[in-house]
């Protein structure tokens, strides 16, 4: 499964660059990159597939901090070792986060029938509701610059019609007409991948993030693959255990820090 929940991750980093613009993909044997035209490590991706295999990647993150980007270097723990990660450190790359890949058999998914009152969660369908969720995910960054070149990739985004991009599924969760939690599903072409939970700091430890999961959870279900997949943080890592996610090693990521 490890090289599934990779796969993945692949496909919705590079999903909506397929389509869009000013929007670069790399694809190499060794490696994919993402350039989103915009300085933003959210969406500036490189993914490591073979690090024996160091001299094109390495070229790529160079032509990164040639062109002033920055981006992130996502490697799964089967890939790395001792020698690689000392090449990457040569480079400048700092490793900045652990998540845990995690996968769930769909056809054994036991479900909890949680239940927030007022909660309700739809998936997104007009612009405005897109850019809604985009300025969640930039206010996550603060005052940084990041955040506004998140709400910039939004923007550009929320400008083509929903429909160009049937597998990236948004969706807000709002009590008492305001967004308390979002979510989003990206369905691969093997599994299906859940991304980007959030819930609002003033609304949490209320059920109403376990609620946004769940729903994604079935809508996931009912998507015609088989298994669910996602990156857990140490912060989210009990909600999954718990449902019944089971873990398949460490993603690590590096960034460049100056």
């Amino acid at each position: 499964m490890h090289l599934d929940i990779r796969k993945n991750f692949e496909e919705k980093v590079s999903y909506v660059a397929q389509h869009l613009s000013g929007m670069l993909i790399n694809d190499q044997s060794s490696f994919l990159s993402v350039d989103c035209g915009l300085p933003s490590d959210t969406f500036n991706v490189i993914v490591g597939r073979d690090l024996r295999a160091m001299t094109p990647m390495i070229a790529e993150v160079d032509r990164f901090i040639a062109k002033g980007f920055p981006f992130a270097l996502w490697c799964w723990e089967s890939t790395i070792d001792k020698a690689s990660l000392s090449q990457l450190a040569r480079h400048g790359l700092v490793h900045t986060e652990t998540h845990q890949a995690m996968y769930i058999d769909l056809s054994q998914l036991q479900m909890t029938e949680d239940y927030v009152e007022g909660l309700e969660i739809t998936q997104i369908t007009t612009t405005n509701e897109l850019l809604q969720f985009g300025k969640i995910i930039a206010d996550l960054f603060g005052d940084a610059s990041e955040g506004r070149q998140v709400f910039t990739y939004f923007q550009r985004l929320s400008a083509s019609p929903q429909n160009l991009f049937p597998a990236m599924r948004y969706y807000l969760g709002t009590l008492q007409g305001k967004i308390v939690t979002i979510g989003t599903i990206f369905v691969g072409s093997q599994t299906v991948g859940i991304y980007d939970l959030v819930t609002h700091n003033d609304y949490r430890r209320r059920g109403i993030g376990n609620t946004m999961f769940q729903h994604l959870l079935k809508e996931a279900r009912d998507s015609n693959r088989r298994f669910a997949i996602l990156q857990a943080s140490n912060d989210g890592l009990g909600i999954y255990l718990r449902a019944g996610f089971k873990r398949t090693g460490d993603v690590l990521t590096f960034e460049v820090r100056k």
